[in-house]
């Protein structure tokens, strides 16, 4: 029996005309095209609300992949995350929902962003897998940023999937910011 085939695509803003446009989205496309996964899970919120008002970063990935692909998709687009933490705890409950028992999991991501999201898909989804070897990550780079920084982003996503206050606060701060972009 076949696994089903999952691809988690994290979110990067709700403007195209960026890296996310460029770079992301489209290698996002090509992937699909080769691997053709049985659904895709688009994650992130509404995280620019003055500059996109009513634009989650999924519903945008969603407009994106649609006009640029034109098989049959199973979409799920989780509108309510808006950190790597939320993306994939959020996505690991969607596929659970699913219910089904033989998973494969690949989850897109910027390259400095790996490192967290290797151990957030170990964390939340290594009980829908068979094997660690079925979860994935695929990267596109476009950060400018000494990806160092990254390291501090793991430390706390570690403190912060054990601790949900901490998550809860980032993700406060998180929605605040997004009302001033």
């Amino acid at each position: 029996m076949a696994k089903t085939h999952f691809l988690v695509v994290n979110g990067y803003g709700c403007h195209s005309d960026t890296p996310l446009g460029w770079t992301y989205l489209p290698k996002i496309v090509c992937f699909i095209q080769k691997q053709r996964p049985d659904y895709i899970i688009l994650c992130g919120g509404f995280t620019q609300r003055k500059s996109a008002p009513g634009v989650s970063e999924a519903r945008l990935m969603f407009d994106f992949i649609d006009s640029h692909y034109s098989g049959a998709l199973g979409f799920i687009l989780e509108e309510d995350s808006y950190t790597s933490l939320e993306n994939i705890r959020n996505a690991a409950q969607r596929i659970r929902e699913r219910g089904d028992r033989r998973v494969e999991i690949t989850i897109f991501c910027e390259a400095t962003r790996a490192l967290s999201v290797v151990w957030l898909a170990r964390r939340f989804m290594s009980d829908l897998v068979e094997s660690i070897d079925d979860i994935i990550v695929e990267t596109a780079s476009w950060e400018r940023a000494d990806p160092f920084k990254q390291v501090w982003k793991m430390i706390y996503n570690r403190f912060a999937a054990r601790f949900p206050h901490l998550a809860r606060r980032e993700r406060k701060r998180r929605i605040r910011r997004a009302e001033q972009i």
